[in-house]
Protein backbone atom coordinates (compact mmCIF):
# COMPACT_ATOMS: atom_id res chain seq x y z
CA UNK A 1 0.00 0.00 0.00
CA UNK A 2 1.30 3.14 -0.84
CA UNK A 3 2.00 6.18 1.39
CA UNK A 4 -0.94 8.18 -0.18
CA UNK A 5 -3.25 5.01 0.70
CA UNK A 6 -2.26 4.41 4.12
CA UNK A 7 -2.75 7.83 4.91
CA UNK A 8 -6.32 8.03 3.25
CA UNK A 9 -7.46 4.68 5.60
CA UNK A 10 -5.76 6.51 8.76
CA UNK A 11 -7.54 9.40 8.68
CA UNK A 12 -10.85 7.38 7.78
CA UNK A 13 -9.68 5.23 11.04
CA UNK A 14 -9.32 7.60 12.87
CA UNK A 15 -12.88 9.31 11.96
CA UNK A 16 -14.46 6.37 12.64
CA UNK A 17 -13.49 6.26 16.42
CA UNK A 18 -15.12 9.39 16.74
CA UNK A 19 -18.74 10.21 17.07
CA UNK A 20 -18.48 13.88 17.01
CA UNK A 21 -16.33 16.21 14.98
CA UNK A 22 -13.02 16.85 14.85
CA UNK A 23 -10.80 20.34 13.39
CA UNK A 24 -8.10 19.72 10.80
CA UNK A 25 -5.67 20.88 13.45
CA UNK A 26 -6.69 18.04 15.81
CA UNK A 27 -6.30 15.17 12.87
CA UNK A 28 -2.99 16.75 11.80
CA UNK A 29 -0.96 16.70 14.89
CA UNK A 30 -2.59 12.93 15.26
CA UNK A 31 -1.56 11.53 11.99
CA UNK A 32 1.74 14.07 11.71
CA UNK A 33 0.89 15.86 8.89
CA UNK A 34 -0.10 19.63 8.08
CA UNK A 35 -3.11 20.92 7.73
CA UNK A 36 -3.04 21.57 4.10
CA UNK A 37 -2.48 17.79 3.76
CA UNK A 38 -5.16 16.87 5.68
CA UNK A 39 -7.53 19.50 3.30
CA UNK A 40 -6.32 17.67 0.42
CA UNK A 41 -6.87 13.98 1.37
CA UNK A 42 -10.47 14.23 2.56
CA UNK A 43 -10.83 16.38 -0.86
CA UNK A 44 -9.68 13.30 -2.76
CA UNK A 45 -11.61 11.08 -0.37
CA UNK A 46 -15.15 12.30 -1.37
CA UNK A 47 -13.54 12.67 -4.71
CA UNK A 48 -13.37 9.56 -5.34
CA UNK A 49 -16.83 8.64 -3.65
CA UNK A 50 -19.23 8.32 -6.50
CA UNK A 51 -22.81 8.38 -3.64
CA UNK A 52 -21.42 11.16 -1.56
CA UNK A 53 -19.55 12.71 0.55
CA UNK A 54 -17.95 10.16 2.86
CA UNK A 55 -16.58 12.75 5.04
CA UNK A 56 -19.22 15.37 6.29
CA UNK A 57 -17.76 18.88 6.88
CA UNK A 58 -19.13 21.70 8.85
CA UNK A 59 -17.63 25.51 9.55
CA UNK A 60 -16.36 26.12 13.13
CA UNK A 61 -16.92 22.25 13.76
CA UNK A 62 -14.67 20.29 11.70
CA UNK A 63 -14.80 16.93 10.14
CA UNK A 64 -17.11 13.65 10.68
CA UNK A 65 -17.45 10.55 9.13
CA UNK A 66 -20.55 9.62 7.13
CA UNK A 67 -20.27 6.27 8.68
CA UNK A 68 -22.84 4.34 6.43
CA UNK A 69 -21.62 6.17 3.41
CA UNK A 70 -18.28 5.05 4.78
CA UNK A 71 -19.22 1.14 5.25
CA UNK A 72 -21.10 1.26 2.06
CA UNK A 73 -18.51 2.21 0.04
CA UNK A 74 -15.57 -0.20 1.62
CA UNK A 75 -17.92 -3.07 0.11
CA UNK A 76 -18.35 -2.02 -3.24
CA UNK A 77 -16.23 -4.34 -5.60
CA UNK A 78 -14.32 -1.91 -7.42
CA UNK A 79 -14.47 -1.34 -11.54
CA UNK A 80 -11.81 -2.22 -13.20
CA UNK A 81 -9.09 0.81 -13.77
CA UNK A 82 -6.92 1.45 -17.03
CA UNK A 83 -4.38 3.83 -15.23
CA UNK A 84 -1.97 2.18 -12.71
CA UNK A 85 -0.10 4.10 -10.00
CA UNK A 86 3.59 3.71 -9.59
CA UNK A 87 3.45 1.27 -7.31
CA UNK A 88 1.06 -0.44 -8.75
CA UNK A 89 2.97 -0.33 -11.76
CA UNK A 90 6.30 -1.88 -10.26
CA UNK A 91 4.13 -4.26 -8.33
CA UNK A 92 2.73 -5.74 -11.80
CA UNK A 93 5.89 -5.92 -13.18
CA UNK A 94 7.47 -7.68 -10.06
CA UNK A 95 4.91 -10.32 -9.98
CA UNK A 96 5.32 -10.95 -13.52
CA UNK A 97 8.93 -11.32 -12.96
CA UNK A 98 8.81 -13.39 -9.85
CA UNK A 99 6.27 -15.60 -11.33
CA UNK A 100 8.50 -16.47 -14.39
CA UNK A 101 11.85 -16.69 -12.75
CA UNK A 102 14.44 -17.11 -13.69
CA UNK A 103 13.42 -17.05 -17.23
CA UNK A 104 14.33 -13.40 -18.32
CA UNK A 105 11.64 -11.27 -20.02
CA UNK A 106 11.80 -8.39 -22.34
CA UNK A 107 12.05 -4.96 -20.80
CA UNK A 108 9.38 -2.60 -23.03
CA UNK A 109 7.47 -5.98 -23.13
CA UNK A 110 7.22 -5.99 -19.43
CA UNK A 111 6.25 -2.09 -19.59
CA UNK A 112 4.68 -1.56 -22.41
CA UNK A 113 1.07 -1.32 -21.34
CA UNK A 114 2.37 2.07 -19.15
CA UNK A 115 3.33 4.50 -21.49
CA UNK A 116 6.60 5.06 -19.46
CA UNK A 117 9.90 6.04 -20.96
CA UNK A 118 13.42 4.71 -20.25
CA UNK A 119 14.56 6.78 -17.18
CA UNK A 120 11.38 5.48 -15.07
CA UNK A 121 11.79 2.04 -16.17
CA UNK A 122 15.24 2.67 -14.85
CA UNK A 123 13.92 3.91 -11.78
CA UNK A 124 11.41 1.21 -11.52
CA UNK A 125 14.27 -1.50 -11.97
CA UNK A 126 16.04 -0.03 -8.71
CA UNK A 127 13.44 0.12 -6.50
CA UNK A 128 11.96 -3.81 -7.18
CA UNK A 129 15.79 -4.62 -6.59
CA UNK A 130 15.81 -3.37 -3.57
CA UNK A 131 12.32 -5.02 -2.91
CA UNK A 132 13.50 -8.10 -3.61
CA UNK A 133 16.71 -7.92 -1.47
CA UNK A 134 15.05 -9.22 1.70
CA UNK A 135 14.16 -12.10 0.15
CA UNK A 136 18.05 -12.97 -0.70
CA UNK A 137 16.77 -12.70 -4.54
CA UNK A 138 18.47 -10.47 -7.45
CA UNK A 139 17.14 -9.10 -10.09
CA UNK A 140 19.91 -9.34 -13.10
CA UNK A 141 19.42 -7.15 -16.51
CA UNK A 142 21.46 -8.36 -19.46
CA UNK A 143 21.10 -6.58 -22.34
CA UNK A 144 17.03 -5.50 -22.94
CA UNK A 145 16.03 -8.37 -20.72
CA UNK A 146 15.56 -8.26 -17.06
CA UNK A 147 15.34 -11.97 -14.54
CA UNK A 148 14.85 -12.85 -11.11
CA UNK A 149 17.72 -15.21 -9.28
CA UNK A 150 17.39 -17.26 -6.52
CA UNK A 151 16.08 -20.32 -4.81
CA UNK A 152 12.78 -21.59 -5.14
CA UNK A 153 11.56 -21.12 -2.16
CA UNK A 154 12.43 -17.45 -1.88
CA UNK A 155 10.84 -16.58 -4.97
CA UNK A 156 7.75 -17.95 -3.72
CA UNK A 157 8.18 -16.02 -0.32
CA UNK A 158 8.12 -13.01 -2.25
CA UNK A 159 5.44 -13.84 -4.50
CA UNK A 160 3.10 -14.79 -1.61
CA UNK A 161 4.07 -11.40 0.36
CA UNK A 162 3.49 -9.17 -2.81
CA UNK A 163 0.41 -10.73 -4.49
CA UNK A 164 -2.56 -8.48 -4.47
CA UNK A 165 -5.07 -11.11 -3.04
CA UNK A 166 -4.36 -11.04 0.50
CA UNK A 167 -6.51 -7.95 0.41
CA UNK A 168 -9.48 -9.60 -0.20
CA UNK A 169 -11.30 -10.88 3.18
CA UNK A 170 -13.90 -12.74 1.05
CA UNK A 171 -12.36 -15.32 -1.05
CA UNK A 172 -15.21 -16.12 -2.97
CA UNK A 173 -14.75 -12.25 -4.22
CA UNK A 174 -11.87 -13.93 -6.23
CA UNK A 175 -14.12 -15.17 -8.74
CA UNK A 176 -15.70 -12.07 -9.29
CA UNK A 177 -12.84 -9.09 -8.47
CA UNK A 178 -11.26 -7.71 -12.02
CA UNK A 179 -8.91 -5.56 -10.24
CA UNK A 180 -7.17 -8.65 -9.95
CA UNK A 181 -4.60 -10.14 -12.69
CA UNK A 182 -5.87 -13.60 -12.13
CA UNK A 183 -6.39 -16.59 -14.49
CA UNK A 184 -10.30 -17.29 -14.07
CA UNK A 185 -9.89 -20.82 -14.58
CA UNK A 186 -7.18 -21.27 -11.78
CA UNK A 187 -9.34 -19.48 -9.66
CA UNK A 188 -12.31 -21.74 -9.94
CA UNK A 189 -10.29 -25.16 -9.93
CA UNK A 190 -8.62 -24.04 -6.26
CA UNK A 191 -11.48 -22.62 -4.61
CA UNK A 192 -12.66 -26.23 -6.00
CA UNK A 193 -9.86 -27.76 -4.06
CA UNK A 194 -10.43 -25.85 -0.90
CA UNK A 195 -13.74 -27.09 -0.87
CA UNK A 196 -12.62 -30.69 -1.26
CA UNK A 197 -9.96 -30.21 1.59
CA UNK A 198 -12.51 -28.95 3.96
CA UNK A 199 -14.69 -31.91 2.88
CA UNK A 200 -12.33 -34.36 3.48
CA UNK A 201 -11.09 -32.49 6.98
CA UNK A 202 -14.80 -31.77 7.93
CA UNK A 203 -13.91 -28.82 8.71
CA UNK A 204 -13.73 -24.73 7.37
CA UNK A 205 -10.67 -23.05 6.64
CA UNK A 206 -10.95 -20.09 7.49
CA UNK A 207 -10.09 -16.35 6.42
CA UNK A 208 -6.74 -15.11 6.68
CA UNK A 209 -5.83 -19.08 6.24
CA UNK A 210 -7.88 -20.09 3.30
CA UNK A 211 -6.45 -17.46 1.42
CA UNK A 212 -2.65 -18.44 2.38
CA UNK A 213 -3.57 -21.63 1.05
CA UNK A 214 -5.10 -20.28 -2.15
CA UNK A 215 -1.94 -17.90 -2.97
CA UNK A 216 0.10 -21.22 -2.34
CA UNK A 217 -1.45 -23.23 -4.78
CA UNK A 218 -1.74 -20.81 -7.13
CA UNK A 219 1.75 -19.46 -7.24
CA UNK A 220 2.37 -23.34 -7.68
CA UNK A 221 0.40 -23.55 -10.85
CA UNK A 222 0.96 -20.07 -12.27
CA UNK A 223 5.34 -20.82 -12.07
CA UNK A 224 4.29 -24.06 -13.84
CA UNK A 225 2.31 -22.43 -16.41
CA UNK A 226 5.80 -20.16 -17.14
CA UNK A 227 8.44 -22.24 -16.08
CA UNK A 228 8.00 -25.45 -16.23
CA UNK A 229 8.91 -28.43 -14.69
CA UNK A 230 10.62 -26.90 -11.82
CA UNK A 231 14.14 -28.65 -10.77
CA UNK A 232 15.83 -26.67 -8.62
CA UNK A 233 17.79 -28.27 -5.54
CA UNK A 234 15.42 -27.23 -2.92
CA UNK A 235 12.63 -28.98 -4.50
CA UNK A 236 14.62 -31.85 -5.52
CA UNK A 237 13.86 -34.20 -2.42
CA UNK A 238 12.49 -34.41 1.05
CA UNK A 239 14.66 -35.21 4.11
CA UNK A 240 14.47 -38.04 6.45
CA UNK A 241 13.48 -35.43 8.68
CA UNK A 242 10.71 -33.70 6.31
CA UNK A 243 9.07 -37.20 5.66
CA UNK A 244 8.59 -38.15 9.29
CA UNK A 245 7.64 -34.57 10.20
CA UNK A 246 4.73 -35.75 7.66
CA UNK A 247 3.50 -38.89 9.17
CA UNK A 248 2.78 -36.97 12.27
CA UNK A 249 -0.66 -35.94 11.14
CA UNK A 250 -1.98 -38.85 8.60
CA UNK A 251 -5.43 -37.48 7.96
CA UNK A 252 -3.48 -33.73 6.85
CA UNK A 253 -0.66 -35.53 4.74
CA UNK A 254 -2.99 -37.53 2.84
CA UNK A 255 -5.25 -34.27 1.86
CA UNK A 256 -2.23 -32.80 0.60
CA UNK A 257 -1.65 -35.95 -0.96
CA UNK A 258 -4.81 -35.73 -2.90
CA UNK A 259 -4.55 -32.08 -3.91
CA UNK A 260 -1.07 -32.53 -5.57
CA UNK A 261 -2.42 -35.18 -7.16
CA UNK A 262 -5.51 -33.00 -8.19
CA UNK A 263 -2.84 -30.35 -9.43
CA UNK A 264 -0.76 -32.96 -11.62
CA UNK A 265 -4.30 -34.10 -13.70
CA UNK A 266 -4.79 -30.47 -13.93
CA UNK A 267 -1.64 -29.31 -15.28
CA UNK A 268 -1.02 -32.35 -17.18
CA UNK A 269 2.69 -32.55 -15.36
CA UNK A 270 4.26 -34.69 -12.53
CA UNK A 271 5.49 -32.77 -9.41
CA UNK A 272 8.04 -33.23 -7.28
CA UNK A 273 7.29 -34.49 -3.50
CA UNK A 274 8.62 -31.86 -1.94
CA UNK A 275 5.24 -29.84 -2.98
CA UNK A 276 3.14 -32.27 -0.72
CA UNK A 277 5.45 -31.35 1.99
CA UNK A 278 4.64 -27.70 1.12
CA UNK A 279 1.29 -27.61 0.98
CA UNK A 280 1.31 -30.14 4.29
CA UNK A 281 3.11 -27.44 6.05
CA UNK A 282 0.48 -24.50 4.78
CA UNK A 283 -2.27 -26.71 6.23
CA UNK A 284 -0.38 -27.48 9.46
CA UNK A 285 0.00 -24.19 9.69
CA UNK A 286 -4.15 -22.76 9.42
CA UNK A 287 -6.65 -22.53 12.04
CA UNK A 288 -10.27 -24.73 11.53
CA UNK A 289 -13.28 -23.85 12.74
CA UNK A 290 -14.39 -26.96 13.88
CA UNK A 291 -15.73 -27.94 17.75
CA UNK A 292 -14.11 -31.01 17.92
CA UNK A 293 -10.84 -29.37 15.86
CA UNK A 294 -9.85 -27.22 19.21
CA UNK A 295 -6.57 -29.06 21.02
CA UNK A 296 -6.65 -29.74 24.64
CA UNK A 297 -3.17 -30.65 24.79
CA UNK A 298 0.12 -29.34 23.65
CA UNK A 299 3.98 -29.99 23.47
CA UNK A 300 5.86 -28.40 26.22
CA UNK A 301 6.78 -25.55 23.91
CA UNK A 302 3.66 -24.33 23.06
CA UNK A 303 2.28 -24.34 26.22
CA UNK A 304 5.70 -22.79 27.79
CA UNK A 305 5.54 -19.92 25.04
CA UNK A 306 1.53 -19.71 25.50
CA UNK A 307 2.13 -19.25 29.00
CA UNK A 308 5.26 -16.75 28.12
CA UNK A 309 2.42 -14.63 26.94
CA UNK A 310 -0.46 -14.57 29.07
CA UNK A 311 2.13 -13.68 32.13
CA UNK A 312 4.01 -10.56 29.61
CA UNK A 313 0.80 -9.28 28.72
CA UNK A 314 -1.06 -9.67 32.23
CA UNK A 315 1.92 -7.71 33.92
CA UNK A 316 1.56 -5.05 31.07
CA UNK A 317 -2.19 -4.26 31.20
CA UNK A 318 -2.40 -4.69 34.82
CA UNK A 319 -5.28 -7.72 35.24
CA UNK A 320 -5.15 -10.84 35.93
CA UNK A 321 -5.46 -12.94 32.94
CA UNK A 322 -6.46 -16.75 33.48
CA UNK A 323 -8.28 -19.83 33.07
CA UNK A 324 -8.37 -22.79 30.93
CA UNK A 325 -10.68 -21.19 28.14
CA UNK A 326 -8.09 -18.42 27.73
CA UNK A 327 -5.08 -20.52 27.48
CA UNK A 328 -6.85 -23.14 25.39
CA UNK A 329 -7.85 -20.21 22.97
CA UNK A 330 -4.25 -18.81 22.89
CA UNK A 331 -2.46 -21.90 22.79
CA UNK A 332 -4.32 -22.95 19.65
CA UNK A 333 -3.30 -19.75 17.76
CA UNK A 334 0.08 -20.51 18.86
CA UNK A 335 1.04 -24.07 17.91
CA UNK A 336 0.10 -23.22 14.40
CA UNK A 337 1.91 -19.81 14.61
CA UNK A 338 5.38 -21.29 15.89
CA UNK A 339 4.97 -23.80 12.77
CA UNK A 340 4.43 -20.64 10.33
CA UNK A 341 7.67 -19.54 11.98
CA UNK A 342 9.31 -22.40 11.08
CA UNK A 343 8.79 -22.73 7.44
CA UNK A 344 8.57 -18.57 6.92
CA UNK A 345 4.88 -18.70 6.11
CA UNK A 346 3.32 -15.48 6.09
CA UNK A 347 -0.13 -15.40 6.75
CA UNK A 348 -1.40 -11.55 5.58
CA UNK A 349 -3.11 -9.34 8.33
CA UNK A 350 -5.90 -6.67 6.56
CA UNK A 351 -6.99 -5.43 9.31
CA UNK A 352 -3.29 -4.62 10.73
CA UNK A 353 -3.57 -0.55 10.54
CA UNK A 354 -7.24 -0.93 12.11
CA UNK A 355 -5.90 -2.90 14.86
CA UNK A 356 -2.97 -0.60 15.58
CA UNK A 357 -5.03 2.19 15.83
CA UNK A 358 -8.15 0.11 17.40
CA UNK A 359 -5.69 -1.20 20.25
CA UNK A 360 -2.02 0.65 19.53
CA UNK A 361 -1.34 0.20 23.78
CA UNK A 362 -2.22 -3.53 23.21
CA UNK A 363 -0.34 -4.02 20.08
CA UNK A 364 2.51 -2.30 21.53
CA UNK A 365 2.77 -4.11 24.32
CA UNK A 366 2.43 -7.36 22.36
CA UNK A 367 5.04 -6.67 20.20
CA UNK A 368 7.17 -6.14 23.30
CA UNK A 369 6.48 -9.33 24.46
CA UNK A 370 6.83 -11.44 21.31
CA UNK A 371 10.01 -10.04 21.39
CA UNK A 372 10.81 -11.05 24.30
CA UNK A 373 9.40 -14.41 23.67
CA UNK A 374 11.75 -15.17 20.82
CA UNK A 375 14.93 -14.35 22.21
CA UNK A 376 14.38 -16.34 25.10
CA UNK A 377 13.25 -19.08 23.09
CA UNK A 378 15.25 -18.72 19.65
CA UNK A 379 12.51 -18.04 17.81
CA UNK A 380 12.21 -16.21 14.09
CA UNK A 381 11.42 -12.89 14.61
CA UNK A 382 7.21 -12.63 14.71
CA UNK A 383 6.06 -10.10 12.23
CA UNK A 384 3.31 -7.61 12.24
CA UNK A 385 0.57 -9.40 10.90
CA UNK A 386 1.13 -12.35 13.81
CA UNK A 387 1.38 -9.48 16.21
CA UNK A 388 -2.25 -7.86 15.25
CA UNK A 389 -3.77 -11.62 14.99
CA UNK A 390 -2.45 -11.95 18.95
CA UNK A 391 -3.75 -8.24 20.07
CA UNK A 392 -7.34 -9.40 19.00
CA UNK A 393 -7.31 -12.00 21.41
CA UNK A 394 -5.75 -9.61 24.73
CA UNK A 395 -8.31 -7.25 23.10
CA UNK A 396 -11.25 -9.40 23.43
CA UNK A 397 -10.38 -10.97 27.05
CA UNK A 398 -10.24 -7.14 28.07
CA UNK A 399 -13.53 -6.59 26.33
CA UNK A 400 -15.77 -9.70 27.87
CA UNK A 401 -14.27 -9.25 31.16
CA UNK A 402 -14.46 -5.86 31.95
CA UNK A 403 -15.48 -4.89 35.41
CA UNK A 404 -18.54 -2.47 36.12
CA UNK A 405 -17.58 1.04 36.25
CA UNK A 406 -18.98 1.96 39.94
CA UNK A 407 -21.01 5.45 39.35
CA UNK A 408 -22.50 7.59 42.12
CA UNK A 409 -25.38 9.86 40.75
CA UNK A 410 -25.55 13.73 42.29
CA UNK A 411 -27.71 16.79 42.28
CA UNK A 412 -28.87 18.92 44.76
CA UNK A 413 -31.51 17.16 46.64
CA UNK A 414 -30.32 13.56 45.65
CA UNK A 415 -33.93 12.84 45.19
CA UNK A 416 -36.82 13.75 42.66
CA UNK A 417 -34.83 13.89 39.44
CA UNK A 418 -31.75 12.26 40.10
CA UNK A 419 -33.63 9.07 40.56
CA UNK A 420 -35.24 9.78 37.01
CA UNK A 421 -31.62 9.90 35.82
CA UNK A 422 -30.56 7.08 37.29
CA UNK A 423 -33.31 5.25 35.75
CA UNK A 424 -32.70 6.59 32.16
CA UNK A 425 -28.60 5.92 32.80
CA UNK A 426 -29.58 2.18 33.87
CA UNK A 427 -31.58 1.47 30.66
CA UNK A 428 -29.16 2.79 28.40
CA UNK A 429 -25.93 1.76 30.14
CA UNK A 430 -26.14 -1.64 31.96
CA UNK A 431 -22.20 -1.23 31.98
CA UNK A 432 -22.40 1.36 34.84
CA UNK A 433 -23.12 -0.13 38.79
CA UNK A 434 -25.12 2.79 39.83
CA UNK A 435 -24.35 2.59 44.07
CA UNK A 436 -26.08 4.97 45.23
CA UNK A 437 -27.70 8.76 44.52
CA UNK A 438 -26.41 11.40 46.47
CA UNK A 439 -26.87 14.76 47.66
CA UNK A 440 -24.47 17.28 46.39
CA UNK A 441 -23.73 18.95 50.26
CA UNK A 442 -22.43 14.87 50.78
CA UNK A 443 -19.78 15.51 47.74
CA UNK A 444 -17.10 15.35 50.69
CA UNK A 445 -17.89 12.34 52.67
CA UNK A 446 -19.22 9.82 50.20
CA UNK A 447 -15.53 8.74 48.98
CA UNK A 448 -15.04 6.99 52.77
CA UNK A 449 -18.30 5.06 52.29
CA UNK A 450 -17.83 3.91 48.64
CA UNK A 451 -13.90 4.05 48.21
CA UNK A 452 -14.14 1.93 45.13
CA UNK A 453 -16.12 4.56 42.76
CA UNK A 454 -15.06 5.35 39.23
CA UNK A 455 -17.28 8.02 38.26
CA UNK A 456 -19.85 10.78 39.30
CA UNK A 457 -22.77 11.92 37.49
CA UNK A 458 -23.91 14.93 38.58
CA UNK A 459 -26.51 17.76 37.62
CA UNK A 460 -24.59 20.63 39.10
CA UNK A 461 -20.87 21.81 38.41
CA UNK A 462 -18.78 20.88 41.76
CA UNK A 463 -16.40 23.41 43.06
CA UNK A 464 -13.99 21.65 44.47
CA UNK A 465 -12.05 18.43 42.30
CA UNK A 466 -12.56 14.99 43.13
CA UNK A 467 -9.90 11.94 42.71
CA UNK A 468 -12.13 10.27 40.19
CA UNK A 469 -14.13 10.93 36.92
CA UNK A 470 -16.52 13.36 36.90
CA UNK A 471 -19.20 14.36 34.23
CA UNK A 472 -22.01 17.00 34.09
CA UNK A 473 -25.29 16.04 32.84
CA UNK A 474 -28.80 17.28 32.38
CA UNK A 475 -31.15 15.96 34.38
CA UNK A 476 -33.44 14.94 31.51
CA UNK A 477 -30.10 12.96 29.98
CA UNK A 478 -30.18 14.17 26.51
CA UNK A 479 -28.87 12.39 23.63
CA UNK A 480 -25.94 14.61 23.31
CA UNK A 481 -25.30 14.17 27.23
CA UNK A 482 -25.25 9.88 26.56
CA UNK A 483 -22.57 10.83 23.54
CA UNK A 484 -20.32 12.21 26.45
CA UNK A 485 -21.11 9.53 28.96
CA UNK A 486 -20.11 7.05 26.15
CA UNK A 487 -16.96 8.82 25.36
CA UNK A 488 -16.34 8.99 29.45
CA UNK A 489 -16.96 5.07 29.73
CA UNK A 490 -14.25 4.67 26.75
CA UNK A 491 -12.13 6.65 28.64
CA UNK A 492 -11.99 4.93 32.02
CA UNK A 493 -11.89 1.71 29.79
CA UNK A 494 -8.52 2.59 28.26
CA UNK A 495 -7.16 3.82 31.87
CA UNK A 496 -7.89 -0.06 32.88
Amino acid sequence: MGSKKDREQRLLLLLSKRQDYVTAEELAAFLGLSQKTVYRLIKKINGDSAEGDVIASEKGRGYKLNYEQYIGQKNVVPAQRSQYSPTERRNRVTEELLLSAPQAKNVYNLFEEYFVGDSVIFSDEQLIAEQLQPYDLKLERKKRTLAVLGKEGNIRRAIADLIQMHDIIDINDLKHNQELNFNRYDVLFILDQIKIIEHQLETTIPYPYNVNIFSHLYILISRLRKVGKLSTADLSSLTKKEKEEMQQDAALYQVAQAAIANVENYLHDSLPEAEVYYLYQYLTSSRTQRAISKVTKFSSEVATITQAYLDGMSERLNIPIKGESIFLDLANHIKPMLNRLEHQIRVKNSLLNQIKMTYEEIFTYVAEVSDEVCQEFHLPAVNEDENGFITLYFARIIETNQLPIRTVIMCTTGLGTSELLKVKVEKKFPELEIVDVIASRDSQHFLDKYPGVDLILSTIQLKEELPLHFLLVSAMFTPDDQHRLQRKIEEIYDER
